[in-house]
């Protein structure tokens, strides 16, 4: 590539760049907000060094249980090595993390405009297409919300997967593929497409429908069986993917809790469709969640116009996919990455859809629609065109800046997460009951007990009850938290979740203890750990406790002591103080030799947790072996 071809590339690249960091800068100092809070602080998975292979090879939610639970159906050691790095980088401080995000997104949207380019767009256009997607605002939940960054890594990875494919594209059609050290050069495209291609799978599992892509690319520049040769790497990498996916779930797919019904979601793909069709061109009613639930029947609605809305959405896309290879490349983007998105069967009844799932479709969707644009205005304003199109692009991008630059304030805090996403859909259960926890962790008792009525009268679950039985206890109404827990426990298995069941145990007995019933809480906390063999250890703790405050030292170091090993391989970071009771059970009774022993083991073990509970569990165990 020539200097004053380069120039002229930077030229239109770097205020892109600049705009799409400017955009999101406000992003920066944003707290570890929702899935944040358990994926990052509270997973020794990524945490301990010595538990890294298990985490790359289970499902991103496994540290909820004790490693051998499957508790998602998410499996991306992709996305999972990149908190491991991120972790030992910046730890506990959001900053940082929230600064990577921002550099993905902005990885991403350089490689779509230098793809575009070297697939000869234009560089007015290459530069409104990507300008338009840099700072869209359905990417806030990708870019602001640190754990949306599976999105952004899936994105470049694939798109940095493509421009080695175009490599060997571009070398088919104008070089001798014979020769010897060009049929090396391809090889080495090929594995370093085939490389990152593997990185985007293990971001997304939507990557696995993303080969046909490389087929398009391939396409355009040899005849179809050469393509056809050259894709077939990509099917097979797909194809292993799924396999080491379905060994590390143990399943092809897991039961999602809540999820929709079969039936309900078919109806309900127009509807959903149309929702992201909307957000795409004009996202200006925007949230966390949305009131958008499953279609339950047929009706003019509900279904018949959304379908005849949707049908005649597609044939239009189709149409604008047939004028050339970047319209049909961008029609088959589009519609591979959001696929797996119209499958409500695999989200709760209240959270059908979400922006994030747009975060590469809407790419393609503007390398349908934009071309158009710019052709039109070609056509009926002549010589003005070029400025018009400029000045349309700058107003929609401005436009489009500032709601973003907005929206990403919801997502710097919980509290201001979850005011907002009651705001947007005040009939979800869900997020009253998120919005109940937050006002829990704030200490805001009261409002956060109205909070989880609210939940409770949308929707009874699991999840409401324990919450709100914890603001009961803190009001000193342990009566009703007891009946909040006993009602959960009463559920259904299906309908409570083992993390969710530990919980609730774990306020029960703090509720039982406050009552002075001391042997129901020991008869409860016998029978969870017989429930819950993975949190054995973490109940074992809590019935040492009960042991020991009804005066039984004896039982309680029995006990301790019995689950002193299990208490080294649960997840959980309570199942560690297990060894911290036991600390300070044996600095009690005078063996102070086996307390230090046990003391210093337990620092060892929690030394990369960095939640609250565990700092401040660790600041005691500190205090204690300077006295000793």
């Amino acid at each position: 590539m020539e200097k004053t071809q380069i120039k002229n590339e930077i030229r239109w690249l770097i205020p892109i760049l600049l705009v799409a960091i400017l955009v999101f800068a406000n992003s920066l100092g944003g707290e570890f907000t929702y899935d944040d809070n358990r994926q990052i602080e509270r997973n020794p998975l990524i945490q301990d060094a010595s538990l890294y292979g298990k985490a790359l090879t289970s499902d991103v939610w496994a540290f909820k249980g004790d490693g051998n639970l499957t508790a998602s159906n998410y499996y991306r050691p992709t996305f999972v090595a990149w908190l491991i790095l991120n972790f030992a980088v910046f730890g506990s401080n959001p900053f940082g993390w929230h600064l990577l995000n921002i550099l993905l997104h902005t990885g991403a949207c350089a490689m779509a405009f230098l793809l575009l380019r070297r697939w000869n767009v234009p560089p007015i256009l290459a530069f409104a297409i990507t300008l338009i997607y840099g700072v869209h605002p359905i990417h806030t939940e990708s870019v602001a919300w640190i754990s949306g960054s599976p999105d952004l890594l899936f994105s470049l990875t694939l798109l940095s997967s493509f421009w080695f494919a175009e490599n060997i594209a571009q070398k088919y059609a104008f070089k001798d593929a014979k020769n010897k050290k060009e049929i090396v050069n391809t090889s080495l495209d090929l594995l370093f497409s085939l490389l990152l291609f593997s990185l985007a799978l293990g971001s997304k599992e939507v990557g696995m429908l993303c080969f046909p892509l490389f087929f398009l690319i391939f396409a355009k520049s040899m005849n179809r069986q050469n393509a056809i040769r050259l894709t077939i790497p990509f099917l097979i990498c797909s194809g292993l993917f799924f396999v080491a996916r379905w060994i590390a779930l143990g399943a092809v797919s897991m039961p999602v809790e809540q999820g929709t019904p079969l039936a309900q979601a078919i109806l309900s793909v127009p509807e959903m469709f149309i929702f992201y069709l909307r957000q795409a061109v004009f996202p200006f009613w925007i949230g966390a969640n949305y009131p958008l639930r499953p279609v339950t029947s047929i009706t003019s609605v509900e279904f018949i116009l959304p379908i005849i809305v949707s049908t005649a959405a597609i044939g239009l896309l189709w149409l604008l996919a047939k004028r050339g290879f970047i319209e049909r490349l961008g029609f088959a983007i589009f519609f591979l990455t959001l696929l797996p998105a119209m499958n409500a069967t695999v989200f709760p009844t209240e959270q059908i859809v979400h922006d994030r799932y747009l975060y590469l479709p809407l790419l393609g969707f503007l390398m349908m629609l934009l071309p158009y644009l710019m052709e039109i205005l070609d056509k009926y304003a002549k010589e003005k065109s070029l400025s018009i199109f400029l000045i349309v692009i700058l107003s929609i991008s401005a436009a489009l800046a500032a709601r973003t630059f907005i929206y990403n304030q919801v997502w710097t805090s919980n509290l201001a997460l979850w005011s907002d996403a009651v705001k947007v859909d005040p009939q979800s259960s869900l997020n009253w009951l998120q919005l109940g926890s937050v006002l829990t962790e704030k200490e805001k008792t009261d409002e956060a007990i109205t909070a989880y009525n609210n939940s409770l009268d949308i929707k009874p679950s699991a999840l409401a009850y324990m919450g709100q039985a914890r603001n009961f206890v803190a009001r000193n109404k342990n009566e009703e938290a007891v009946f909040n827990a006993k009602t959960v426990l009463e559920m259904p298995e299906d309908n409570v979740n083992p993390y969710a069941l530990y919980q609730t145990y774990e306020i029960l007995i703090i509720a039982l203890v406050n009552q002075k019933k001391y042997g129901e809480a020991q008869k409860y906390l016998y029978e969870a750990r017989k429930n819950l063999p993975i949190y054995y250890a973490a109940l074992t703790e809590k019935l040492a406790v009960v042991l020991y405050q009804s005066g039984n030292k004896v039982s309680a170091l029995r006990e301790l002591e019995a689950a002193r090993n299990q208490a080294k391989s649960e997840f959980l970071p309570e199942s560690k103080k297990v060894l911290l009771r036991l600390g300070m059970l044996y600095t009690e009774i005078g063996r102070k030799d086996d307390a230090k022993t046990v003391l210093l083991e337990y620092l060892k073990l929690t030394s990369n947790l960095q939640d609250k509970i565990s700092l401040a569990d660790r600041k005691s165990a500190m205090e204690l072996l300077k006295k000793l």
